[in-house]
């Protein structure tokens, strides 16, 4: 599934390709699920100008001059696609099509069905995003949620929009907080060394994937996570890897990281 720095990318492309085209027309193709009717869904967004891109927690936005928006939550299969009118015959597991005045066409996909699509889904309910996390919020979300181990808080998006399953256990590593940590149970400097963590990594992650993926709007690439690969025995600094599921959750991680209990 897409994490933050995955979508950071994907709106910055599709923001820079789309930016300021007018939609000629957007087809729902009964894939995925989708908030209102495909009538209101076409009402909206027909006609209108795409003023921008961006993510949203681990969805992507589109934003309309007219006022619309659209978010795209991608869930685990699906992706964009940046092609035109006459290559859509080509495409597989349509959710969306958006065809521009241009004759350019954004597509969703989704090879299991289970994209969303929302139009003007509402306010968000006041989550930080991983990248605005504070030391003071996270120390509220540990004293909030003091049983939950420390991954699965990093992990709720009702609770911290952005963090996914591969980088929860790389900014985990990288802080040497045990995965199997009670968020209640952290001392001080703990919390203080994962707010820390948290944008140090998904920042280094986008820089990657700017500098080895410029263009990517869908796809997954992980080749330079520190713990979170399969192939990988060792951490950088040399310690065995350890792979068990921590509650439900594939998790990679190493001796390193202090259980904090």
């Amino acid at each position: 599934m897409p994490e933050l720095p995955d979508l950071t990318i994907y709106a910055d492309n599709l923001n820079k390709a789309l930016a300021g085209k007018k939609v000629r027309r957007v087809e729902y193709h009964q894939r995925g699920k989708l908030n209102v009717s495909d009538a209101e869904l076409s009402s909206a967004v027909a006609g209108a100008t795409l003023a921008g891109v961006e993510r949203a927690g681990k969805q992507v936005a589109f934003r309309f001059g007219n006022g619309t928006v659209l978010r795209v939550h991608l869930m685990l299969t699906g992706g964009f696609v940046l092609t035109d009118s006459g290559q859509l015959d080509r495409l597989r597991y349509l959710v969306l099509t958006v065809t521009f005045d241009d004759g350019s066409v954004l597509a969703v996909s989704d090879e299991k069905g289970w994209a969303s699509v929302a139009l003007n889904p509402g306010d968000e309910r006041d989550v930080p995003d991983a990248l605005d996390l504070t030391v003071d919020r996270l120390q509220q979300l540990c004293r909030k949620k003091p049983r939950t181990l420390i991954k699965p808080l990093l992990l709720d998006q009702a609770l911290i929009g952005g963090i996914g399953n591969a980088y929860a256990d790389e900014i985990l590593w990288a802080a040497r907080i045990s995965p199997k940590s009670p968020a209640g149970k952290l001392p001080p400097e703990a919390v203080r060394a994962l707010a820390a963590a948290i944008p140090q990594v998904l920042e280094d992650a986008i820089a990657e994937l700017r500098k080895r993926h410029p263009d990517m709007v869908s796809g997954e690439y992980r080749e330079f996570l520190k713990v979170h690969r399969p192939e990988l025995q060792t951490s950088p600094t040399g310690a065995r890897i350890i792979k068990e599921n921590v509650q439900s959750k594939r998790t990679y991680y190493t001796e390193e990281q202090l259980l904090y209990q």
